[in-house]
């Protein structure tokens, strides 16, 4: 996945009743809870 920013996901999508009925949904099926992680991509010029 690919969030604007870090809330977008953590209180955005975490915090969202979409995400409780997905959530819900889907547990059963986990072998156990998905690991997160977070990144954040640094672009570089080039130059030197």
């Amino acid at each position: 996945m690919d969030w604007a920013s870090l809330e977008d996901h953590t209180v955005g999508f975490r915090g969202s009743e979409a995400f409780t009925q997905w959530r819900a949904l889907v547990s059963p099926h986990f072998a156990a809870p998905p690991v997160v992680t977070h990144s954040e991509e640094v672009l570089s010029s080039g130059a030197g």
